[in-house]
């Protein structure tokens, strides 16, 4: 059995890649597209596997995968913004605030 910490690892790792492969398909998308698709993107995937393939009639595993579905929908979108509007020097000043 993994350790807790390298799973956050390989999750952090699969999400970073996929997110990076969507914001290369997409450079030319602005903030308020990103922004608009950090939002929308989960929730389409949450309404996707809950109502659409059923999960509503699989009780509350089926809600757990559905919420685990958004989750990982909801980190890439949010990957995929930090790369594109996030300012780097400001979250480089805060960083240091910490150390």
């Amino acid at each position: 059995m993994a350790l807790q910490a390298e799973v956050i690892d390989e999750i952090n790792a699969e999400t970073d890649k996929t997110a990076r492969e969507a914001w290369a398909a997409h450079p030319e998308s602005g903030g308020f597209a990103f922004a608009f698709r950090l939002t929308m993107v989960p929730m389409g995937v949450f309404l996707r596997t809950y109502l659409l393939r059923g999960g509503l009639l699989g009780g509350r595993g089926a809600f757990k995968d559905s919420v685990n579905a958004w989750a990982g929908a909801f980190i890439k979108e949010a990957k995929c913004y930090e790369l594109v509007c996030a300012d780097k020097e400001k979250a480089i000043i805060e960083s240091r605030d910490f150390d």
